[in-house]
């Protein structure tokens, strides 16, 4: 397994799953990544469950999907994915696809973290008060609770 980031421009999201085939990958859209640990963090859970066979999705990407976006909704969860046209990306690799993906227009940067707090809150459901309690340096604790919750009450 693999995380990098980069930038990617998709002109159909549908024809773009289709030239990646057998390639399995994870694209989460970086404006609600505040940081690869929690990326990591969330992955960990959720090969943990499929492991194990506690899995909600019939596909691991889907699962880790699932699991960064700490729902059991995949058209909630997909919000966070990548979209038509240009997608910054954090990608979580579970093949050796990078080159296939570079092919298919992936150029790999280094990950600069620039969330969207707003839109994190929001998806999350984090309120203000919690953010005022714990301070924003602490956000990355609050999204990994809710993955965590989400592995408990899946």
């Amino acid at each position: 397994m693999k995380i990098t980031f980069g930038e990617l421009e998709v002109k159909n999201v549908r024809d773009f799953f289709e030239k990646l085939g057998e390639c399995k990958a994870v694209f989460i859209n970086s404006e609600y990544v505040l940081d690869l640990e929690t990326i990591k963090f969330a992955v960990k859970k959720a090969l943990k469950s499929w492991k194990k066979g506690e899995n909600i999705a019939k596909t691991l990407p889907i699962e880790i999907l699932l699991y960064v976006a700490a729902r059991r909704q995949i058209n909630e969860a997909l919000e966070i994915g990548i979209k038509q046209g240009f997608n910054r990306v954090v990608v979580i690799l579970l093949d050796n696809c990078l080159e296939l993906l570079k092919s298919l227009g992936f150029v790999e940067k280094k990950f600069i973290p620039k969330p969207n707090i707003e839109k994190i809150l929001k998806f999350y459901n984090i309120s203000e008060r919690e953010l005022e309690v714990v301070g924003i340096k602490k956000l990355p604790m609050l999204i990994r609770e809710r993955i965590v919750l989400f592995d408990i009450f899946k």
